[in-house]
């Protein structure tokens, strides 16, 4: 299996930076064409790592406890904060170069990484707005706005409340509310947002971010006026 992980691991390489564990499990598991005991792939993948380090490869966990951000990030606010609910997600979509980007914030419902929900907390706090993207898998039952890290703070601040947007799959326990899936990649439930290739799953959310995420104006095509005689921004 080590060829196959190595495979797999240039593969993924190819069309992102960095991936977790279980994405390249899923990459193995696809590229077999048949189930693969994940106990035997981590068996394997211990074995390899023995051998020297997988390019790509994220550590596993990430370790978020040591890293702080100056004040001088008080400054500066995303245009959205991306909302899963794992710190393996959080650690894909950090290392996949797209957030600052798009200027997005991802965090984890479970308060990590404590530098960046400090630092939105700071912002909401002050009268900074975005809105919070909700990145989920098919299985997830409930939502947890009610108790997730940024809930309450605008609530506390101002009496206003944070605008959500899902961009997760249909959940089994939430009939009746409304989600897109058409733009993830294969035609059945996703139980597992690593199964998804990570460059597609970071596409996906990048596509809808920019639906719901305002446009910078001064980035609008230039077009003549009228009269012919200047340029102006279409609007």
């Amino acid at each position: 299996m080590h060829d196959a992980i190595d495979a797999c691991a240039a593969a993924l390489r190819a069309t992102i930076p960095w991936f977790t564990r279980r994405n390249l499990f899923f990459g193995v598991r696809r590229a077999a064409g048949q189930p693969v005991a994940e106990r035997d792939f981590e068996a394997a993948l211990r074995k390899r790592l023995r051998r020297g380090p997988i390019a790509g490869l994220i550590p596993s966990p990430c370790s978020w406890a040591r890293r702080r951000l100056t004040r001088e990030w008080d400054a500066y606010f995303p245009k959205a904060v991306l909302l899963v609910d794992k710190p393996a997600i959080v650690d894909l979509f950090v290392g996949s170069t797209a957030m600052p980007n798009a200027r997005l914030a991802v965090v984890c419902i479970d308060g990590s990484p404590a530098p960046v929900v400090a630092w939105l907390r700071r912002g909401y706090r002050a009268g900074r707005r975005a809105p919070v993207l909700y990145l989920h898998d098919a299985a997830t039952v409930a939502y947890p706005f009610a108790y997730e890290p940024l809930a309450s703070l605008v609530d506390a601040a101002r009496g206003e409340r944070i605008a959500y947007r899902d961009l997760g799959l249909p959940p089994l326990g939430a009939p009746g509310a409304r989600f897109d899936s058409a733009e993830l990649p294969g035609d059945q439930p996703v139980f597992d947002l690593e199964e998804v290739p990570p460059a597609e799953l970071v596409s996906y959310v990048m596509r809808r971010a920019l639906r719901v995420v305002p446009g910078d104006p001064n980035m609008l095509p230039l077009a003549r006026d009228g009269a012919g005689s200047g340029l102006e921004a279409r609007s």
